[in-house]
């Protein structure tokens, strides 16, 4: 894995971002480390029951994808596969744990490793799009006057409110058009549609690029009609509310709620943390997305008016409860299951070394169909 550059870039990332973050967030790290000493630790305990439900909700949803291999039901628990993938995800870098939370679904279910990881790019684009629009949410409630932070921010925006408004719902608008679009489109029609885009490039390069496209969106094709995809984005909106309200509880701890004139205040200040430190992880970065997590969620919280030292100490807690109570479950399901982590990893970069052959052969393939062409 070492010798992965992929590996590489991922450090450099985490290295990067965690530089910016404490030099550029912080300001004193001796405030930090009292803020750290008078913040109240007792409210991550519920806030843990927050994040199980978080964890229940994207089981559910996983059901509903893994639906056309499993049929109406699954012959053993979801959830814990689903924890175990999250370990993973937060010990290994390059998003390995979602093949091996696939390949470990394949070992207690009999489903293809490969159609169990075809689920995770619909997982994620559902995840983002469910992000987008609690933002959104958020601030369509600015706008209409019942949040003054948001309405603060807007004075310094041409148009005020109404273009921030409408800044915030574009990326949900985009998003989710793009992903229907793509959802609803046979695979040989986006083939087309791609090879009419890229029609000046050469040839040799237009099949490389299409089929890296291809690879890249072939997760989404799981649901195939528009009443599927909005399906999945509204069992992923309670995966993000419970989480968000996991944060919720672990910002009380922190004192923040006495940062903002009021309640609606201070849930929208949680949101924009949840979407931006969450968002984040589509940046390079080592296991569990370690330095774009801190850097802007903490980020969102300073744009907003919250302390930077305060900012800091509460995303590194954050993350720390992300972290560790799912890492160690996980360690503990394998324990009780009797399988070994090690193995788990092998199988999974066994099956990314064949779907990465597969591809390479397929884009050879393509290759020379293509130059065979008049």
């Amino acid at each position: 894995m070492i010798k992965s550059r992929a590996f590489w870039i991922g450090l450099l990332g985490s290295a990067a971002f965690l530089g910016i973050f404490f030099f550029a967030i912080i300001d004193d790290f001796d405030q930090v480390v009292d803020v750290f000493a008078s913040a109240n630790y007792i409210y991550a305990i519920p806030s843990l029951a927050f994040y199980t439900l978080a964890l229940w909700f994207r089981t559910i949803r996983w059901r509903y994808l893994l639906k056309p291999f499993t049929g109406e039901s699954t012959r053993r628990a979801l959830f814990p596969v689903v924890v175990v993938g999250y370990m993973a995800n937060n010990l290994i870098p390059l998003r390995i744990g979602e093949l091996m939370r696939a390949y470990y679904l394949s070992l207690r279910e009999g489903i293809s490793t490969m159609a169990g990881f075809g689920t995770v790019a619909l997982e994620r684009a559902s995840d983002v799009i469910a992000l987008l629009l609690l933002v959104a949410i958020a601030a369509i409630v600015g706008a209409i006057g019942f949040q003054t932070t948001v309405s603060g921010v807007a004075e310094h925006v041409p148009g005020g409110v109404a273009v921030l408004t409408i800044g915030a719902l574009l990326p949900f608008v985009a998003v989710f058009a793009v992903v229907a679009y793509v959802v609803v489109m046979s695979p040989e029609s986006m083939r087309r549609l791609m090879g009419g885009m890229l029609f000046m490039i050469p040839p040799r390069i237009r099949v490389r690029i299409i089929n890296l496209a291809m690879n890249l969106i072939e997760g989404l094709t799981v649901i195939r009609t528009w009443q599927g995809l909005l399906k999945v984005i509204a069992l992923s909106l309670p995966v993000w509310i419970a989480e968000i309200t996991m944060y919720y509880v672990i910002a009380l701890g922190f004192d923040i709620r006495s940062e903002f004139g009021s309640q609606i205040e201070f849930i929208a200040a949680i949101v924009a943390f949840g979407a931006a430190a969450n968002l984040a992880g589509i940046l390079p970065s080592s296991a569990g997305s370690l330095g774009p997590f801190e850097l802007l969620g903490a980020a969102a919280l300073t744009t907003l008016g919250i302390d930077g030292d305060v900012a800091a100490a509460y995303a590194l807690t954050v993350h720390m409860v992300l972290w560790a109570p799912v890492t160690i479950a996980g360690a503990i399901i394998l324990f009780f299951d009797r399988t070994s982590f090690v193995n788990l990893a092998r199988g999974a970069r066994s099956v990314r070394g064949r779907r990465r052959d597969s591809a390479a052969n397929a884009s050879h393939v393509s290759e020379n169909s293509a130059e065979l062409k008049p």
